[in-house]
């Protein structure tokens, strides 16, 4: 990095929402939970979450932090998921690639965004929430523990750390390959980088790197 343009940032002199930018911009590509809920009068919700990891295998858990709408209350998606303690992640690939902004507006809670997309619904195997007609993976997941972050009522600030359990995963065996593994280039999946842009990983987007073993590098050590 060369020092003469070096930009600094210090979060305690901005605003919560110059550092949720920052965070935005940086921490990137990440990946979008396509997140589908239902109300618990039946209007079903789909919202693209990218504050989102997988934290573990055994208990298989996720996590998507949630926050508050513009006007300051509560995402639909976050009191869908708390009234009937579930939710079905649907893995963002190319089939979700020119509606993901359509189902990120904050539409009125009686919208069906299932309507607004094109989309399908379709029964979940164990959960009470719908899935993604269209998605090839899919992971049906039960809430474990919600974090409470920041100050209540400030957008930006105020935001839910969902922890989940995936309890079922259904995907098309065409994106696997012959031995039966997924294959993430069949897969496509699509990430989100700062503001609007988003990344693809078809049409050589996406590159493998192998990994030699520490054990094999010290032996036979060579340039990275």
């Amino acid at each position: 990095m060369d020092q003469q343009r070096t930009v600094t940032f210090d979060p305690a002199e901005h605003p919560p929402m110059e550092r949720q930018f920052m965070l935005s911009q940086l921490v990137v590509p990440r990946p979008i939970a396509m997140v589908s809920t239902r109300s618990p009068t039946g209007v079903a919700n789909i919202a693209p979450m990218s504050y989102y990891l997988p934290i573990t295998g055994d208990p298989m858990l996720l996590g998507i932090t949630m926050g508050l709408r513009e006007t300051g209350e509560l995402k639909d998606t976050y009191n869908n998921a708390m009234a009937s303690g579930d939710f079905v992640v649907n893995v963002t690939t190319e089939v979700f690639r020119d509606r993901i902004e359509t189902v990120a507006m904050e539409a009125p809670s009686d919208v069906d965004e299932y309507e607004l997309a094109g989309w399908t619904p379709v029964p979940a195997t164990k959960v009470k929430s719908p899935a993604i007609g269209e998605a090839l993976a899919c992971l049906e997941c039960e809430v474990r523990k919600v974090v409470d972050l920041g100050t209540p009522g400030k957008i930006f600030s105020e935001v839910h750390l969902v922890i989940a359990e995936v309890v079922w995963v259904t995907y098309d065996a065409a994106i696997c390959d012959p031995d039966g593994r997924i294959d993430p280039l069949l897969l496509g999946p699509i990430g989100r980088l700062g503001l609007r842009t988003y990344l693809r990983t078809v049409d050589d987007g996406a590159y493998f790197l192998a990994r030699t073993p520490w054990s094999e590098f010290i032996d036979n050590p060579k340039e990275p």
